[in-house]
């Protein structure tokens, strides 16, 4: 029988089939061969083996469309975020906490890498006063400048929700952030299905406490799903490599044929085109990012 992973949790996973929730197991001759730190993630079509009316096991992972990951600190290897993706919501807020532009700017190379949408999204902005409001605004026409999709919301308040659910609709859409930016508020806001824990921030370091601790999906309507995933402090590559920094920038994909040499990484090479339309064409901060995020990577 065929399902669709809408749950996982250590070695459990629940398989929806028709409207039926399925526990499941997966067979560990196939962890062994796999090289993800998760083998199986929300959003995976399976093939399992029913035990009982309630209970299987996983004895295929069906080839996945596409899926979206970072590199796992524990163990170094692949993990696994979302499956079978159409786009990504990477949630953001400019307070309580502040999102650093670096930490999206890798979500979104990491999302353009694998071929996902990526829509950045700020949240809280009821709390925002007028310098901070601004503040957004600049930020805001950064990334419209670079081509990418924005929209703000208050998720407790409800702000411009309507008009995000628009983007959701008909789709499959995977949301990141840090934590204590508001995804299980969202979530709750979004899905009548769901009833996600919230968290306040720590009084020690004003950040986020994780309160989700596991990928699951959740049904906005027939056809429009949204997946959780628990909050990082900060976003590692897997397989993304300095040579391919240059073309996850969609503001230097115009550009990077008009430098001198072809392998030109946009740093200290001469005759470097992108280095002349710095504060132009393209952000100072973006740019002072691709540099940061390009001494990480190998």
């Amino acid at each position: 029988m065929k399902g669709v992973v809408v749950k996982s949790v250590g070695d459990l996973y629940n398989v929806k089939i028709n409207n039926s929730i399925i526990r499941c197991n997966y067979r560990g001759k196939n962890k062994l061969n796999n090289k993800f730190s998760n083998p199986i993630v929300s959003g995976d079509k399976v093939e399992i083996k029913l035990l009982d009316d309630k209970s299987g096991i996983i004895e295929k992972v069906i080839e996945r469309k596409n899926y979206f990951i970072k590199k796992s600190l524990k163990d170094k290897k692949a993990h696994i975020i979302g499956a079978n993706l159409d786009q990504i919501l990477i949630i953001s807020s400019i307070k309580n906490p502040y999102t650093k532009l670096s930490f999206i700017d890798k979500c979104l190379a990491a999302s353009i890498y694998y071929n996902i949408k990526p829509i950045l999204v700020f949240n809280k902005i009821d709390l925002l006063g007028n310098e901070e409001t601004l503040k957004l605004e600049k930020i805001y026409s950064i990334y419209n400048g670079a081509g990418i999709e924005t929209c703000n919301i208050s998720a407790e308040s409800k702000i411009n929700i309507n008009e995000l659910l628009k983007k959701l609709l008909n789709k499959k859409t995977l949301i990141i952030g840090n934590s204590g930016v508001g995804k299980s508020t969202l979530i709750n806001t979004l899905s009548p299905s769901s009833n996600q824990k919230t968290g306040d921030l720590s009084s020690k370091t004003g950040k986020g406490r994780q309160t989700t601790t596991f990928s699951e999906t959740f049904e906005i309507n027939k056809n429009s799903y949204i997946i959780d995933s628990p909050g990082f402090k900060d976003f590692y590559f897997f397989d993304i490599k300095r040579n391919d920094l240059k073309f996850l920038y969609p503001e230097f994909i115009l550009l990077n044929d008009k430098c001198k040499f072809n392998n030109c990484l946009h740093q200290n090479e001469p005759k470097c085109f992108i280095k002349n339309v710095i504060g132009k064409e393209v952000s100072n901060k973006r740019y002072n990012n691709y540099l940061s995020i390009l001494n990480e990577l190998e």
